[in-house]
């Protein structure tokens, strides 16, 4: 994948505000546990969350790409990070809140695997903490045919990115092209993203089969809405 360079997945998702999402995270974190002070960001990414969120709290990130990962200890170096699979990850610790952002959760594409995630999750939450998703489009506002750039810079190199959406069943698709100028010419890249399409009744059932009461915040971070859940006693 031309995004396993976390460079340029810096580069193509610049126009992301990462600093006040963190900003309005703290807030809800302040409301949902109250003096917080430890992190797991799960699909932590290339860390860009984290590097803000550091300064306010200890954060720990699971993620699947050893890529991200280096990343992501660079721009927290008093993290730990480590190399698992949402769905089956045991860091043998708990946390004030755990989050899952950028609608990361789309990439198990399945109902089954969501479900799993979630009480993956929910079992690293201190019995007072806090698990905060930030979920994927919904099946009934997802739109195909949808197209989009994004530009972006890495040094004196330019890229950009153009998208076309799809659907198959309750998958989203993105076909996604590449082009990066270097000082010898100009490289092409392609790739499709697939995200599972998971309804409001499908992300709630998953927080009660995991034991947790939840409750949908319909703006989010980005306008995505944001799950806010907390065991039940």
């Amino acid at each position: 994948m031309f995004l396993e360079s976390p460079e340029l997945y810096d580069a193509i998702y610049h126009f992301k505000n990462y600093k006040h999402e963190c900003e309005i995270l703290r807030a809800v974190i302040a409301v949902a546990a109250p003096g917080a002070r430890t992190i797991l960001d799960v699909a932590c990414g290339t860390g860009e969350h984290d590097k803000f969120l550091k300064d306010h709290y200890s954060v720990d990130g699971v993620d699947l790409n050893e890529n991200y990962l280096r990343a992501a200890r660079v721009k927290n170096p008093a993290g730990r990070y480590t190399h698992a699979d949402m769905t089956e990850f045991d860091l043998t610790a708990t946390y004030d809140a755990v989050t899952c952002l950028f609608s990361a959760i789309g990439y198990v594409r399945t109902v089954a695997r969501m479900t799993r995630a979630v009480a993956c999750m929910a079992r690293h939450v201190k019995p007072k903490g806090v698990l905060i998703i930030e979920p994927w489009i919904t099946p009934e506002n997802w739109k195909p045919g949808n197209s989009f750039i994004h530009p972006g810079e890495i040094g004196a190199d330019k890229v950009v990115r153009m998208s076309l959406s799809g659907r198959e069943g309750n998958l989203s698709f993105t076909l996604m092209h590449y082009l990066r100028s270097t000082p010898t010419g100009i490289e092409h890249y392609s790739e499709r993203l697939e995200l599972g399409l998971f309804t409001r009744e499908e992300m709630t059932h998953a927080f009660e089969s995991a034991n947790m009461n939840v409750r949908y915040d319909t703006e989010g971070l980005m306008g995505r809405g944001l799950y806010i859940a907390h065991k039940r006693p």
